[in-house]
């Protein structure tokens, strides 16, 4: 029976993350440029000068990208291979970028001092979603902002994501479990209750026809889908 959640594929195939021609991490890739477009377009994100905290940020995808764009930026993430692909791959390109191993629920990184956290892909791989928010609020400045991505735990989610992507092979089989996926509502309870306000959120859904001619997940905006993006803000004390 194949395991669920299986974040042991992170660690174990880590030295694929920067392959261009890697199904799995090509997918990842084009996701993480999706939710860097979605971030950089919103007009209240700035990001020259910003410091910068990415939890469970695997390879360094997002954590490159905006520390090529003037971020201080400081990856955190409990895969030692992952965070040694991210470290070759920010050497390779001459980014300045620091990694961090640890729990990204319970981080070294000093209280109050970041402008954005930035989790995209995790909260649907963690038991208790709720620590991971309370976490980024003590991380953020007062007036800071988290940038996440999740998907929501419907019937339709669990299709596209486990039964689909991974049934055909986009995505290694055992990666998500869709118990853990996390409801809206869940999440502004969660935000509500670290001292968080969520701002804005935001449908997404696969792109098919472009995904099947790659064979590559591309994802577009919607009314309705399986996953969504949040802009989240650190109330004034």
């Amino acid at each position: 029976m194949t395991a669920r959640n299986d974040l042991q594929l992170y660690e174990d195939h880590a030295d694929r993350w920067w392959r261009p021609g890697d199904r799995f991490f090509r997918s990842l890739r084009s996701v993480g440029a999706f939710h860097l477009e979605v971030l950089l377009g919103d007009p209240d994100t700035r990001i020259a000068d910003a410091r910068v905290a990415e939890l469970g940020c695997g390879g360094g995808i997002a954590s490159l990208a905006l520390a090529a764009r003037g971020a201080r930026v400081v990856g955190v993430d409990r895969s030692r291979s992952s965070l040694r692909a991210a470290r070759r791959e920010a050497e390779r390109r001459g980014t300045p970028c620091a990694f961090v191993l640890a729990d990204l629920c319970n981080s070294p990184l000093p209280t109050e001092r970041f402008d954005l956290v930035v989790m995209t892909d995790v909260l649907e791989h963690l038991e208790q979603p709720a620590r991971a928010l309370r976490e980024a609020a003590r991380l953020l400045r007062p007036g800071g902002r988290v940038f996440l991505s999740t998907f929501d735990r419907t019937r339709a989610s669990e299709l596209a994501v486990v039964v689909l992507a991974e049934g055909l092979g986009l995505v290694p089989r055992g990666t998500h479990d869709a118990r853990l996926f996390v409801r809206p509502a869940e999440l502004e309870r969660y935000a509500r209750e670290s001292g968080l306000r969520v701002e804005r959120l935001l449908r997404e859904r696969p792109a098919l026809v472009r995904t099947v001619l790659t064979w590559t997940i591309h994802l577009r905006h919607s009314r309705r889908g399986p996953g969504f993006c949040a802009f989240l803000r650190k109330e004034h004390a």
